[in-house]
């Protein structure tokens, strides 16, 4: 019998694109026998290889506050700590390990320390996803042993090499960093809830550190309550915010992401000039960004429309 693989590449909230992939599969009674991601396409991959249906998938992500998966750490190497991201996937995945997933599922990281790629194939699913999905300057790298993990996209940004040698006949592979032509189009309209917060908390996170440093508590406490008003008054969120108002948020992370999103985009460029995938999904995502999470359900419908186009060549496959 043929086996049919799927390749679920990286993209933050342009992973969510693999929802809808999942959904017109699934309802055409589409099996799939195995599942490689990296990043987000490891989240979606695991969320389906666990049991839970896409329309349940696309009712976690509506309902998710992403606000609320912000949990800063000094940024030293990584602005989100990630405490709360790992619990989220903890309860996505059912708290289970590799052995216990309905479908065969593997999770491509990079090694940081050793400089390598891994996939992860057997333990803890939720710590495995929280290591791919480490884009640096964003989130901190996952500590597993004596090693730092970050975002498997910087070594395999679509993993239709992995799928394949897990045994599958044919590979679906879904190629979120290839332009597509640009049409004229209408102007696309973004939710910023999830930047705007980013900026929120980190101002007053990093306002608090530098408020701690500068006034210490070994000082007298007339000394500190006369610093502490003084600081308040003039270095407030809502007065910092208002300055950056129109600027660019955390130029140093929003530099980082870009660095790393345009090594990833060649590097899936040239990895799949040459790769040997059956069928070939590059959806139209109209400039959607990594954070672009408030635009959600748009993005899933893309992955809806693209895989419609897709069905009569796997179809004819099969």
């Amino acid at each position: 019998m043929v086996k049919i693989g799927l390749a679920l590449g990286a993209g933050g909230a342009r992973g969510l694109v693999h929802v809808g992939i999942l959904k017109v599969l699934h309802k055409q009674g589409i099996k799939i026998d195995y599942i490689a991601g990296t990043s987000m396409g490891a989240v979606v991959g695991a969320a389906y290889a666990v049991g839970r249906s896409p329309l349940e998938i696309e009712k976690l992500v509506m309902s998710t506050n992403w606000k609320k998966i912000i949990d800063f750490t000094i940024p030293k190497q990584g602005l989100i700590e990630g405490a709360i991201v790992r619990k989220k996937l903890r309860d996505l995945v059912y708290n289970f390990e590799f052995k216990q997933l309905n479908i065969p599922l593997q999770v491509v990281c990079y090694n940081m320390t050793k400089s390598h790629q891994v996939v992860f194939r057997k333990g803890d699913v939720a710590q495995a996803l929280r290591a791919s999905i480490s884009i640096p300057g964003i989130f901190t790298p996952v500590r597993i042993g004596s090693d730092n993990y970050i975002d498997g996209a910087v070594a395999n940004p679509t993993p239709y090499d992995i799928v394949r040698k897990m045994g599958a006949d044919i590979v679906i592979a879904v190629d979120i960093y290839q332009e597509r032509e640009k049409k004229v189009r209408s102007p696309v309209i973004r939710d910023q809830t999830f930047t705007k917060e980013l900026k929120r908390k980190f101002v007053t996170d990093e306002l608090a550190y530098f408020k701690d440093f500068l006034i210490p508590d070994r000082w007298p406490k007339f000394v500190q309550k006369t610093l502490d008003w003084t600081f308040d008054k003039l270095l407030y969120p809502a007065r910092i915010l208002k300055m950056l108002a129109g600027k660019e948020m955390l130029p140093i992370t929003k530099t980082m992401y870009k660095t790393v999103d345009i090594l990833t985009r060649n590097l899936a460029k040239e990895r799949l000039a040459c790769a040997e995938v059956d069928i070939l999904i590059i959806p139209n995502f109209s400039n959607y960004k990594w954070s672009d999470f408030g635009s959600s359900q748009r993005i899933i419908n893309i992955g809806e429309k693209e895989m419609k186009k897709k069905l009569p060549d796997l179809m004819k496959l099969l």
